[in-house]
């Protein structure tokens, strides 16, 4: 808007008005520092914070930025009660800006001002903190000519964190736009019933084979062609409120049922019973059949009921000849190589949610297959995708953090191109942005000739075999990226892989030596990931190897307490998140303790057998 700035020449021309006091709403408090905040490093200036008191008698070459609720935004006819959920306004008129959200949303407002940022300053979140936050420089920042009107395109987007992730790992997630406006709701929905069901009515339940103990109760599978297993969810579902959409996606794991009623609800029908039992067997008809009735039931209740589940394990391919109900919603948990697949539920009549467990490969390395993944992602948005809910991410910022960037910003962004996202990436690295690319290029080619497989229920094989099926069949590695990443590690990622990586950074080095110092941080950043890959990767290449003798255990603790005074500085960096690595090696048994050495080799096999499925 021509001439009123924001900031000119280095000096504040503009305020921050606010109605609600500081620390009674959370999240506008978080969209004002992040514009501060991204105001002052691009020029040095600071805004002040007024009220709509004070900005009255301020001249009208003040700008008033007015964030979240005012009376100045009503004056411009905007009311955040009125605006739909996850809906947010970003405009200019006169000497005024008002950024502001739905009252349906409390981020709303933070995407009005993320929004602003992005298109008229350039900056860009590409891990949590300062030094992932790149600000372009601005001594002067004209008030834009601007009115928009927008919310995120998806209706679900979910990037999984665990709760011991920190406050600024959360508040990533928050900037990019995760939330959902959706009414469908996803997870394994019979966790409670072998509680609840199993003594008084145990023909509910998956009929094992002969010799075959029942699965877990969190894991138990039911007995699909039983009639009466409609009875009861349509109880629970009628005591909830009949609600429009209720989810009915089966436990995760083995255990599924081998009676011959269920059989027959099979393409084919003839397939062996142990092999049903084990999920190594095709049995997404059984369970369209089953939603396909049981949604019929309902909808004579209420007509607007849909059901959802997910398309995962041994249901996770459809048979042509069978076909979806309208009203059946479905979490794909698939490979990044199915597009064919997806066609074929999306065909059948199925809406699709992406639920990938892609994350899981690789471990903790530089494992970046960003078009393969980023070309999946686009194909399944161009195609009927409403959302995505990726599990998980698990903070392996300095090695796996443009390819976190990448999905989180072609969900808000998609017409980017997956080239567009890793040079957004690299330009945070000043002069050194050609090496950064080159650096993300050479993980990327690795990457791909590792062909590490995908968890989806089971082992799923990219198409071509790659160096991680070598060393699995080498080595004994299990070939189950979850249980085989960590053992892999030292046949995958040798000094001689991290030495020609660890090059490139020189060069990066030497190209930005003129840079300013945050420039020079962030290239110490990706350098700290290759540092922890050789830390962790020499210590459970030890833990693997079984019970050391005395002077290789003393040797195996002085390399744990290095990795984790390694780790407990480096998360202060969102390197990696130490607390969230730490639980999940402990629950997978890495053996990064004394207390998970594998004591045999032939334990990784039996870890493999037993963890076959993840959810």
């Amino acid at each position: 808007m021509s001439g009123l700035f924001l900031v000119k020449d280095g000096q504040p021309t503009s305020v921050i008005v606010r109605e609600v006091a500081a620390g009674l709403n959370a999240p506008l408090d978080d969209a004002i520092e992040e514009l501060q905040e991204a105001v002052r490093r691009a020029s040095g200036a600071t805004l002040d914070l007024v009220s709509p008191l004070q900005f009255a008698d301020l001249p009208k070459e003040v700008v008033r930025i007015s964030v979240g609720p005012t009376r100045l935004t009503r004056a411009l006819g905007i009311d955040p009660e009125s605006l739909p959920p996850e809906t947010f306004r970003v405009v200019a008129r006169e000497n005024s800006l008002a950024l502001v959200g739905s009252a349906l949303t409390p981020d709303a407002t933070l995407w009005a001002v993320v929004h602003f940022l992005d298109r008229c300053l350039g900056v860009r979140w590409l891990w949590p903190g300062e030094t992932g936050t790149y600000v372009p420089k601005h001594s002067t920042i004209s008030l834009p000519s601007i009115d928009v009107t927008a919310r995120p395109g998806l209706e679900k987007r979910n990037l999984r964190v665990s709760a011991l992730a920190p406050k600024e790992g959360t508040r990533w997630l928050r900037v990019h736009q995760m939330g959902s406006r959706s009414q469908y709701s996803f997870g394994h929905a019979f966790m409670h019933w072998w509680d609840a069901y199993h003594v008084e009515h145990p023909k509910l339940f998956a009929v094992p084979p002969p010799g075959k103990e029942q699965v877990r109760g969190d894991r138990v599978k039911l007995n699909i062609a039983n009639p009466s297993i409609d009875d009861v969810i349509l109880r629970e579902w009628q005591a909830a409120g009949t609600p429009d959409n209720w989810n009915v996606s089966p436990n995760d794991g083995t255990g599924f049922c081998t009676c011959d009623a269920c059989r027959a609800m099979d393409v084919p029908t003839d397939q062996p019973p142990e092999e049903i039992w084990a999920g190594k067997a095709k049995l997404a008809a059984r369970y369209v059949r089953f939603w396909n009735r049981l949604l019929a039931k309902m909808r004579a209740i209420n007509p607007r009921a849909t059901l959802s589940a997910y398309a995962y394990s041994a249901y996770r391919d459809l048979p042509p000849e069978v076909r979806l109900q309208d009203g059946i919603v479905l979490g794909f948990v698939h490979t990044y190589w199915a597009q064919e697949r997806w066609q074929a539920w999306s065909a059948a009549g199925a809406k699709l949610l992406l639920r990938p467990n892609w994350w899981y490969s690789g471990g903790i390395a530089p494992h970046l297959p960003l078009h393969s993944q980023g070309e999946f992602f686009q194909f399944a948005r161009e195609n009927g995708m409403i959302g995505f809910d990726f599990d998980t991410l698990h903070g392996h910022w300095a090695t796996q953090g443009v390819l976190y960037y990448l999905i989180a910003r072609l969900a808000e962004r998609p017409e980017l191109s997956i080239d567009d996202v890793i040079r957004e990436y690299a330009s945070a690295f000043g002069r050194a942005a050609p090496a950064i690319v080159e650096y993300i290029s050479y993980w990327e080619r690795f990457s791909e000739e590792a062909a590490v497989p995908a968890a989806a229920g089971g082992v799923v094989t990219q198409e071509r075999r790659g160096r991680y099926e070598e060393i699995a069949e080498a080595y004994g590695v299990p070939l189950h990226p979850i249980t085989g990443s960590y053992p892999a590690l030292q046949y995958l990622y040798t000094d001689d892989v991290i030495h020609d990586a660890r090059s490139i950074l020189d060069r990066a080095e030497a190209l930005a030596q003129d840079d300013e110092d945050i420039v020079h941080e962030r290239i110490a950043f990706l350098r700290d990931g290759l540092r922890h890959v050789e830390l962790t990767r020499d210590l459970v290449s030890i833990g693997y190897e079984g019970a050391p003798d005395d002077d290789a255990s003393a040797a195996f603790g002085k390399m744990r307490e290095e990795l984790e005074r390694f780790r407990a500085d480096a998360s202060e960096r969102h390197v990696v998140w130490a607390p969230v690595l730490a639980a999940y090696e402990a629950r997978r048994q890495i053996p990064t303790h004394e207390s998970r050495i594998v004591r045999r080799k032939e334990e990784l096999t039996q870890i493999n057998q037993n963890e076959r499925h993840f959810g």
